[in-house]
């Protein structure tokens, strides 16, 4: 028989708040590392290297493979190791791994075009080996260290900070890139080496945090008595399909960028500016996403986000090769609305995750959870890359647009079997769109005519609605 499990204090409401604020710091500082280094600058490096479309796909789906490694993390977090030691350990590895792929610039006229790429991949499989298992440790970790009723907000905030540096960065450090690209690769070997500095203070945030040791207990389940319970969580399987399904769509991943810099010939600072206006309107929706999933409950902002976003991707039926003056006139709009609909997707399934797994078997679920969506997506870029290049050869008059367009199905997709999710207290989707909302609509008039007089006269704001959260 197992005994019962151990209480172990958790961390007070002021270490919490501290660890919320560092978390905060952290996300900022990763988006710097991951502007710096993801993105377009990683498939602009690419390119310099030498590769075509299916190396892009290669170098896009084969260090996913290595998610597999978070059934590892897990096993140990549910063998007691300490999930903080696990984040702070692995959370060095990646900056340290990126100072390693700015060096390859050193060793790229000595290697084939094929070997320059195999040896990125390589490395950058070693990075997605550290990031999976900060992914898990780091994730399971949160979810004791934040209360459930903060989650929304918290996640929204997280988004939004780590969003407006994220997109400054971007923009500036494209138009850095095209001022001293005449410098070759080695113009990357400095961006790298820039971004790689804020990772190691990313790193550093996770050492002052308070741990949360999971509850000491004589008898564990066996590990996979907890997958099997996993699998019988019909909502979270559910949920673990649709975002599957979402993550097929990365057939047309690393080649936005491909197309726009190489296709369509455009700037660093011009891709940069579009995806910052993305990234803008994700920032704007981003809090708000994360007070109304706390109201209204995550599933119908993951169906909404989902049915806003698939639509922008028919834009590029209008942008044809070699027309960038087409795409700075289209995309702006249409990364907008994108920028709507990520912002709802990225908070609504981060909380609806966290609300359908349980502490104590959360490691191994998110593990799960992560291989099957990565999985999923993994071997999509190399299957987009092979198709076009297969069609092309063959004489078919397609460029990388086809790929974009089955992005829009993959997304469509996963709408709709997202609309099977169960989330008790939830509000329906077809309710939040034509009645709640529009009631929220219909009271800002009044809102902003009283708020001058709740300033003078110290008064409220931001009214309270029934559950004593603001009414925004």
């Amino acid at each position: 028989m197992s005994s019962s499990p151990i209480t172990v204090p958790v961390p007070s409401d002021a270490l919490v708040q501290r660890a919320v604020r560092l978390t905060y710091a952290q996300m900022m500082l990763n988006a710097v590392f991951g502007a710096s280094t993801g993105g377009m600058f990683l498939i602009g490096f690419a390119l310099q290297l030498g590769a075509d479309n299916l190396l892009l796909g290669w170098l896009s789906s084969i260090p996913p493979l290595f998610v597999v490694v978070q059934f590892v993390c897990a096993y140990l977090i549910e063998r007691g190791w300490s999930r903080k030691r696990l984040t702070v350990w692995f959370s060095f590895i990646t900056p340290l791994c990126w100072c390693g792929i700015a060096a390859l610039p050193v060793l790229a006229d000595r290697l084939s075009a094929v070997q320059r790429i195999g040896l990125l991949v390589s490395v950058i499989a070693l990075v997605t080996v550290a990031g999976q298992f900060v992914g898990n440790a780091r994730g399971s970790w949160v979810g004791d260290l934040i209360p459930e009723q903060r989650r929304g907000r918290f996640f929204g905030n997280c988004t939004l900070f780590a969003g407006i540096i994220g997109a400054l960065f971007a923009v500036g450090e494209g138009r850095f890139l095209d001022f001293i690209q005449s410098h070759g690769l080695y113009a990357f070997t400095a961006l790298f080496f820039f971004g790689a500095l804020f990772g190691l203070g990313a790193a550093v945030l996770n050492l002052p945090q308070p741990d949360c040791p999971l509850p000491q207990r004589t008898h564990r389940p066996h590990f996979f008595s907890v997958l099997r319970e996993g699998l019988r969580n019909r909502p979270l399987c559910i949920l673990a399909v649709a975002h599957a399904i979402l993550a097929m769509s990365s057939i047309a991943g690393p080649f936005y960028s491909a197309y726009c810099l190489r296709d369509l010939g455009m700037s660093y600072f011009g891709l940069g500016c579009l995806n910052a206006i993305s990234t803008a309107t994700m920032l704007l929706v981003s809090p708000f996403a994360g007070r109304w999933v706390d109201r209204f409950g995550a599933r119908p902002f993951v169906i909404l986000g989902l049915l806003i976003l698939a639509p922008t991707g028919l834009v590029w039926m209008f942008i044809p090769p070699g027309r960038a003056d087409l795409a700075y006139r289209f995309m702006p709009m249409a990364n907008s609305v994108a920028g709507i609909g990520s912002g709802l997707i990225g908070v609504a399934f981060t909380a609806l995750l966290y609300k359908l797994t349980r502490s104590e078997t959360r490691a191994v679920h998110f593990a799960a959870y992560g291989v099957v969506v990565t999985l999923a997506g993994a071997p999509m870029p190399l299957l987009g890359g092979w198709m076009i290049s297969h069609l092309q050869t063959a004489g078919f008059a397609v460029d990388l647009r086809l790929v974009f367009y089955l992005w829009v199905g993959f997304v469509l997709l996963s709408a709709l079997v997202a609309k099977f999710i169960t989330e008790p207290g939830s509000s329906s989707t077809r309710r939040l769109v034509f009645s709640s909302f529009p009631a929220w609509i219909g009271s800002l008039p009044a809102w902003f005519l009283t708020r001058p007089q709740q300033v003078i006269t110290g008064g409220k704001i931001i009214p309270k609605t029934g559950d004593g959260s603001p009414d925004t």
